[in-house]
């Protein structure tokens, strides 16, 4: 569980008074350890998002990015108030904008992701409904498939969704989650698999395809909390920092590229339950020291009570009572502890994402210099310094390495070598830039 989760948990409880899997037969294929530099310079196709733009391109939160088999871009915009999906033609003009907040069949409570099919229906997975809403590619509603693995059945919420290339089918992987209702509070940890889901019919449910490996944890706890400063009693050891990600995405015919470990293992499966191979860099995480865990507990400390103070005192107002006022004191006492108490994993993970592009070349994004920012990035406090990406053939070939100062890892990947970014200036405007990468990269 992240810090900012558990400091959103805390504020609404104030407000309302990680063993190993089974060996996998896998083969190996050992990739060279210099690094071969790699040069960017991609051909930039458009860029929408401006002040002085038309009004549809004026950006709050960028949420979700994702390319259909046109080039058409799908864009998950949020605010505070609102959600929509802006679609922008292969030229950058406005294609069509659909959805809205609400609690009617079309619109959306809860959303959280988008994926989208090459055949241009876009996938909103709407926690607030617990349904995979189907929309077609001109934004007309078509169904939704009930989530039939909500939490209490034994699932969780979906933490990062990719879209098969083929269509019909998702991949997921699952978060982390708490509950807070008349008193008690339930939290459920996730898993470490990474599930594909077919939406065919009313009620769709996932069904394992590969299990990375996991540290050792409890999967579930509860609690009262009657008593807000108890909070911490329920989230017990769910605080771990430098565990390593659960990073994948989907492979052209129907299988997944996915990092699990602390060291340097990419893995492909092409199929659940069948072979593994695994592309291998002799590349050592870096130990975790008692220095590294003393600067990770005080960034943390410093960005969680931060969180949770601003939460507090946009929801109090400066005239908070004095009782609500000491009820917040008494769980920065008990958020103090439950920091203090984390776990540390022993090493500073190497890979920080994978994604793929359309012909199925795979990108490896690295941890950037600094270990402290490593762990608030993988906890989802802070951001990390940008780190190099490695470039993969789908052979398992190594193509070469981009240098942080060379490109960032693109948000979103398209045919015909399309790649989105997202850029902010100064005043936090946010621009989307489409480029296209050469074909040595894509």
């Amino acid at each position: 569980m992240t810090i900012s989760r558990v400091s959103r948990l805390c504020t609404a409880v104030l407000l309302t008074a990680w063993a190993i899997t089974p060996a996998r037969a896998q083969e190996v294929i050992d990739l060279p350890a210099e690094d071969r530099s790699l040069t960017a310079g991609f051909e930039e196709v458009y860029r929408i998002g401006s002040i002085a733009g038309e009004e549809w391109e004026l950006f709050t939160d960028i949420a979700g990015l994702a390319f259909d088999a046109r080039g058409f871009l799908y864009i998950l915009d949020r605010s505070e108030s609102d959600v929509r999906v802006v679609v922008v033609d292969d030229a950058g003009g406005l294609a069509t904008a659909f959805g809205r907040a609400g609690e009617g069949p079309t619109e959306f409570l809860r959303l959280e992701h988008i994926a989208v099919w090459p055949d241009g229906r876009t996938i909103a997975i709407d926690r607030g409904h617990g349904a995979y809403k189907i929309f077609g590619p001109d934004g007309t509603f078509g169904r939704a498939v009930r989530i039939a693995d909500l939490p209490g059945s034994g699932g969780g919420f979906a933490a990062t969704v990719r879209p098969a290339r083929e269509g019909k089918k998702l991949f997921l992987t699952r978060q982390s989650f708490a509950n807070v209702s008349q008193g008690q509070m339930d939290i459920d940890m996730g898993d470490r698999t990474i599930y594909q889901v077919v939406l065919e019919g009313d009620s769709a449910a996932g069904k394992r395809f590969a299990e990375g490996w996991s540290p050792t944890r409890r999967a579930q706890s509860s609690a009262q909390v009657d008593d807000p400063t108890r909070v911490f009693d329920a989230v017990g050891d769910a605080l771990s920092f430098f565990e390593p990600p659960l990073a994948f995405d989907v492979l052209p015919g129907g299988g997944v590229a996915y990092s699990d470990s602390s060291g340097y293992a990419i893995r492909i499966r092409e199929s659940a339950g069948s072979p593994t191979l695994v592309l291998r860099r002799p590349l050592r995480p870096e130990p975790v020291t008692d220095r590294i865990r003393d600067r990770v507990r005080q960034a943390a400390m410093e960005s969680f009570e931060a969180q949770l103070a601003s939460t507090a005192e946009a929801e109090l107002g400066p005239d908070a009572p004095p009782e609500a006022r000491a009820m917040f004191e008494s769980m920065l006492d008990g958020m103090k502890g439950f920091v203090e108490g984390a776990r540390f994993m022993p090493e500073v993970p190497i890979v920080r994402d994978v994604r793929t592009t359309w012909e199925g070349t795979i990108w490896v994004l690295r941890r950037g210099s600094d270990p402290v920012g490593e762990a608030l990035a993988l906890s989802d406090t802070g951001e990390s310094e940008p780190g190099p990406i490695d470039v993969l053939s789908p052979e398992g070939r190594y193509i070469g390495t981009f240098a942080p100062e060379e490109t960032t890892l693109p948000r979103a990947f398209g045919p015909g070598g399309l790649v989105a970014f997202v850029e902010t200036d100064e005043y936090d405007v946010a621009t989307i830039v489409v480029k296209r990468l050469p074909d040595g990269v894509r």
